[in-house]
C-alpha cells in the first residue's frame, strides 16, 4: 500500500509541475508526461552508479586541488555544504554516448517540453580524501598531518537500469585555472563495464571504470572500497554501507 501511495504521489507531482495539458507536452523530441509515467511504472528498482575521483598533482608532487580545501563555499545563507568546491573556480561537463532519446547532454536532465525553460542540473565535484589504497580517510573533508591521504575531486551519477543502458564511455570536460594554469577545456575519456562481482539482485550496481584517456596517456583507475559501519539504537539493526569508487591520479605538466 505504501508503494502504491508513493506512485500516486509521484504521478500527481509530475502532473502538477508540468503546468500544461498532455497535448501540449506531447513531442517526440522531448520528455513528456507519458515518458514520466512509463519510467515510474517500469522501474527496475536497480540503479547503476558511476563513481570516479580525480587527484591532480604537478610534476613536483604538489597537490593542485588542495587550495580548494582551504575554503568553504556557503551556498545558501549560513548553510555550509561540506566538500563542495566554489563553482566560480571551475566548470565540469560530462557527456553520455548513448542516452535515451529524452535525455539532453547539455543540461544533464530530460529535455524541456516545448515552450518551457530547461531545468539545468549543473554537475559538480565534491572533495574527499582517500589513502593510497583507495579507502576514504576517517576525516574525509579536512587535512590531518601524516595521515597518508590525498585530496580527490569526486563525481558520481546513476540511473535506473531500465531507463539507461550501460554507458561504456563517458567524456568529462574540466576547465579549472587553479589546477591546469589556463582556461582551456581539458578532456578525460572514461571507459566503463558492468561490475561482474556484484550481486545482480543488489539495489545499487556499481559500474567498473577500466581506463581513462587524458592528454595522450592511458591511465588505469584504482578501485577503492570503503565500508562504513553505522550503529543505531534498538530496535533498529546496525548496518554496514559499502562505498565503491574509482580513483585516477593525474600529473599535470606544470
Amino acid at each position: 500500500m505504501k508503494t502504491l501511495i508513493k506512485c500516486f504521489f509521484l504521478i500527481a507531482l509530475i502532473l502538477s509541475t508540468s503546468s500544461c495539458s498532455k497535448d501540449q507536452l506531447r513531442d517526440d523530441d522531448h520528455f513528456t508526461v507519458e515518458d514520466a509515467l512509463d519510467m515510474i511504472l517500469n522501474s527496475s528498482n536497480q540503479v547503476r552508479t558511476y563513481r570516479i575521483s580525480f587527484s591532480f598533482k604537478d610534476i613536483n608532487g604538489n597537490d593542485l586541488a588542495e587550495p580548494f580545501a582551504e575554503e568553504q563555499w556557503i551556498r545558501k545563507g549560513d548553510s555550509r555544504w561540506w566538500g563542495e568546491i566554489n563553482p566560480d573556480k571551475y566548470k565540469l561537463d560530462f557527456i553520455l554516448p548513448n542516452p535515451p532519446d529524452w535525455w539532453d547532454n547539455t543540461i544533464y536532465n530530460h529535455k524541456a517540453a516545448t515552450g518551457f525553460i530547461p531545468d539545468v542540473h549543473r554537475p559538480y565535484f565534491v572533495m574527499y580524501r582517500f589513502d593510497d589504497k583507495g579507502v576514504m580517510c576517517e576525516n574525509a573533508h579536512s587535512a590531518e598531518e601524516n595521515d597518508n591521504c590525498s585530496w580527490y575531486l569526486y563525481h558520481d551519477f546513476g540511473f535506473d537500469i531500465a531507463w539507461f543502458d550501460l554507458q561504456k564511455t563517458v567524456k568529462y570536460q574540466i576547465t579549472c585555472p587553479t589546477i591546469f594554469g589556463d582556461n582551456d577545456i581539458h578532456e578525460f575519456i572514461t571507459y566503463w563495464k558492468e561490475d561482474e562481482d556484484l550481486n545482480p539482485n543488489a539495489y545499487e550496481r556499481f559500474a567498473t571504470c577500466t581506463k581513462v584517456e587524458y592528454d595522450g596517456k592511458v591511465l588505469t583507475p584504482k578501485k577503492g572500497v570503503t565500508i562504513k559501519h553505522y550503529e543505531f539504537p534498538d530496535p533498529y539493526e546496525d548496518v554496514d554501507v559499502t562505498f565503491v569508487n574509482y580513483l585516477v591520479d593525474i600529473v599535470v605538466d606544470r
